[in-house]
Order: structure tokens, then C-alpha cells, then sequence
């Protein structure tokens, strides 16, 4: 009999595997899908690698940076030049975290950061307090410009608010009342996520694709990942689980983890049930409704002009387009996503209108001179069987306060595991790595 049953060959499933094979445990890992990843996923098109699932890490995510260097992988820095953001139809370019780290020291840097984001804090509350703001009508009236150097501590980060906010909404900050700035913010574009798209969880790609680590820890444990294994029911025991799958013999275990998300641990019979409450919870965890696109070019035609290939939009199918080129290649990948009620609409179109609506947003961001591309591609991950939605679940109000510590608990010899079972990272590729490898190191002991 198995020590323990894994299903799911995405970085929770794998790194918990590996973990437990460490210790000398038996165990196997069974993916429904024709291959390892889960939401991680590179497709090769004209010669390029193109990355259609999760791709970004940052400088504070310890664990999967760990396996990457470990396994002797490269990573990408973001590409340098100015973003191109569009507000109101008109396109402007804004200085990007590369352009502000050259001119700020660490210490400016901070200071910008938290006055973006109290700014970004004060547009919510002129949004949703109207009592509020009648009260504050003469405050209110102060130039942008005088509130950036009374909240902003250092001279250079006040600078840097004023250039930012003069490049995204196309008004000098001095000329601008601080009401009619802070409803600037909340009809267009947040100006904390345009300087951050190169830092934050956004910061570095892997080169060739993340998914890499799932196929280096896939090669290590061998031929105990097993694809095309679809789990259809678990029973349990108080001596072992019995993983009943679609299409072949039933496989037995002492434990068993299971990697899908809340939201998919309805595809699968339990017995006995799970409790109500991870039914009712689940329902209340929805997957992300994300398109991910890519269109292909001869070249990166775009750093020619000094531009980063960033861009941010108040308006369109496409709202954020970002460079996601291979340094090792030659040609140039556009990257960007249909979020939301855009890739509701637009998934039931083909993929040629797709790729047009793609087009459309990029000539928009930088006119129509630039070459034809040679290629697009997309990934609906609300169409993937195995998937459901992306990038992660959506707790509702108040369910991840009441409910998410317990979705990590054990139910008998069933433990979950997955980004969005993590307590720390949560939803993201840092989260999922720490989540299979604490449920590993439980039944190591």
C-alpha cells in the first residue's frame, strides 16, 4: 500500500511529492491532465515560448525562488522604458519603477509608495462619502500639488507624485484641485498599480516559463507522476483512502492530499461527505474569469521608441498589456489579459475577434505603424475542465475571515493543499509551494 496518494501535478502536488519522496515516503501523484503544471502552462508558437499561466515572482518569495535557482533556472528582469497608460481616449507615457528607482534612494522610494497609496485611499472615500466630502469642501479645494508636499515627507518622492500624476491624468498637479484629482484616480487609472507593474508580486519572470520548475520536480520524482489520471471519488477509512479514478484500477493509500481548489472539490464523490460548510464555502470562493493573450512580432518593435511595453487603460476589452519577450529569442511578445465582464463577453467570440479586440488595444496604446504580428494566442482558463478560472478564487466578503484558516484543516487521512489553501502568499505561486510542503512535512512528522 502507498504511504500517500497526491492529487495534482501543480506546485502544491509536486513539491509536496518531492518532499515526502525525500523522506523516503511511497507515494504517487495522479493529474487528470495530459500533462504537469496545472496553472502554469507554456505554449510554443512560431519558434517562442509563450507563457499562458502564472509567471510572476517576487524578491520575497522565498520558496519557489529557492527551486529555481535550485534547478538552475534564469530569471527575467522587467523590461525598461516608459508605460503607456490611456485615460479618457488619450494615451500618455508615465514613468515606470525602473525610471523612479534611478532618480529616488530607497528611503523616497517608501515615501512615494505610501503616498500613492493614501491618495489612492482618500479617492475611495471621496467616492463612497459624499457627507464627507460637503464638510470638506474648502480642504478639498487645495491644489493636488500642496497635498503631495504636505503628506509626502521627502522633496524628491513630492517630485515624483506630481510627474506621475501630470503623466497619467494629463493635468498639471498644481493646476489641479485635489476633489477633482481624487475622482481623476477613481474614473481612471490607479497610478499605484502603473509605477508598481514592475515590482510588487509583478516584479520577475522565469526564462523559458515558471512551469519549469513543475517539470524539473516531475522528472526527479519519475514515473510516480502519473497524467491522465482523473480522480472521480475518495473513501476513507480509519486505516487507508481508496482513490477511485475514471479509467483505471482504483489506487489505495495510507493518506491522501488533494490540490484542487474549494471551489473543484465538488467534481469529486467523498465518503464519507465533507462537511456542509466546505460546500457552502466553496460556493463562496469563485475562480477569476481571466483570458490570457499574446500576440507575436518579428521583434520588440515597441523598445525602439523607449518604450517598456507596459500598458494600463481605463477603458477597452484589454486593460493591461505588458512585454513578455524571451531574452534568448529574437522575436516579441505582447502579453495582456481579458479580466472580468470583458472575458465573459468576449470568450464566446472566436479567436480571431479576440486577437482583433488585442490589436485594438494595442494600437490604441501605440498607434498603428508597428508591424503585423505573427501570431496570437490565448487561454481561456475559464473553459479548462481541470482549472475552472484564474488566476485565483475570489473570497466573497467575510468568507476568508471565517472560513479561511479552516480550509487547510485535515478531514480524516484527506489533507488540502494549494495556493488557496495558504496561510501566507495566498493564491499565489509562493502560496502553493509553502502549502504542499507544510502538509508534507504533517504526515512526515
Amino acid at each position: 500500500m502507498l504511504d500517500v496518494a497526491v492529487v495534482g501535478a501543480g506546485l502544491a502536488g509536486l513539491s509536496a511529492a518531492a518532499k515526502l519522496v525525500e523522506a523516503g515516503k511511497d507515494v504517487v501523484v495522479l493529474e487528470s491532465r495530459e500533462r504537469v503544471g496545472g496553472r502554469l502552462e507554456n505554449v510554443v508558437e512560431q519558434d517562442t515560448v509563450l507563457e499562458m499561466g502564472g509567471q510572476w515572482v517576487s524578491p520575497s518569495h522565498e520558496r519557489i525562488l529557492d527551486l529555481v535557482k535550485g534547478f538552475g533556472l534564469e530569471l527575467v528582469e522587467p523590461s525598461e522604458g516608459a508605460a503607456v497608460v490611456r485615460v479618457a481616449g488619450a494615451s500618455r507615457q508615465v514613468p515606470t519603477s525602473n525610471d523612479i528607482e534611478d532618480h529616488l534612494t530607497p528611503f523616497e522610494m517608501a515615501d512615494l509608495g505610501q503616498g500613492l497609496m493614501r491618495f489612492r485611499r482618500l479617492a475611495e472615500r471621496v467616492a463612497k462619502d459624499p457627507a464627507w466630502c460637503s464638510a470638506n469642501t474648502r480642504w478639498l479645494d487645495q491644489a493636488v500639488s500642496t497635498w503631495a508636499a504636505t503628506n509626502l515627507r521627502t522633496p524628491g518622492a513630492s517630485e515624483w507624485f506630481d510627474r506621475v500624476f501630470e503623466s497619467s491624468m494629463g493635468r498639471p498637479a498644481e493646476e489641479t484641485t485635489l476633489v477633482d484629482g481624487l475622482r481623476r484616480v477613481n474614473d481612471g487609472i490607479d497610478m499605484e498599480a502603473l509605477i508598481s507593474l514592475n515590482g510588487g508580486a509583478h516584479q520577475q519572470r522565469v526564462a523559458g516559463g515558471v512551469v519549469q520548475v513543475c517539470d524539473k520536480l516531475a522528472e526527479g520524482l519519475g514515473e510516480r507522476v502519473q497524467l491522465g489520471k482523473q480522480v472521480t471519488a475518495i473513501s476513507q477509512n480509519d486505516d487507508h483512502v481508496v482513490l477511485t479514478l475514471a479509467d483505471s484500477a482504483p489506487v489505495q493509500a495510507r493518506e491522501v492530499i488533494v490540490t484542487l481548489p474549494p471551489r473543484l472539490l465538488s467534481t469529486v464523490d467523498f465518503e464519507p461527505g465533507l462537511p456542509q460548510w466546505r460546500a457552502d464555502a466553496a460556493t463562496q470562493i469563485p475562480a477569476g474569469n481571466v483570458i490570457k493573450a499574446a500576440l507575436v512580432y518579428e521583434s520588440p518593435w515597441w523598445r525602439r521608441a523607449g518604450l517598456s511595453g507596459q500598458v494600463g487603460s481605463g477603458e477597452g476589452a484589454m486593460r493591461v498589456i505588458v512585454d513578455n519577450s524571451n531574452p534568448s529569442e529574437k522575436t516579441g511578445v505582447l502579453m495582456g489579459f481579458f479580466e472580468g465582464g470583458e472575458a465573459s463577453g468576449i470568450s464566446r467570440r472566436s479567436a480571431f475577434l479576440r486577437q482583433r479586440a488585442m490589436e485594438e488595444a494595442v494600437n490604441a496604446a501605440f498607434g498603428d505603424t508597428h508591424p503585423e504580428p505573427l501570431a496570437y494566442v490565448d487561454r481561456d482558463w475559464s473553459r479548462e475542465e481541470f482549472t475552472g478560472g484564474c488566476h485565483g478564487a475570489h473570497f466573497a466578503p467575510g468568507v476568508w475571515t471565517a472560513t479561511g484558516p479552516s480550509l487547510a484543516a485535515s478531514e480524516g487521512r484527506v489533507h488540502f493543499a494549494g495556493a488557496e489553501y495558504s496561510s501566507k502568499y495566498n493564491g499565489y505561486m509562493e502560496g502553493a509551494v509553502l502549502s504542499g510542503e507544510q502538509v508534507a512535512q504533517q504526515l512526515i512528522g
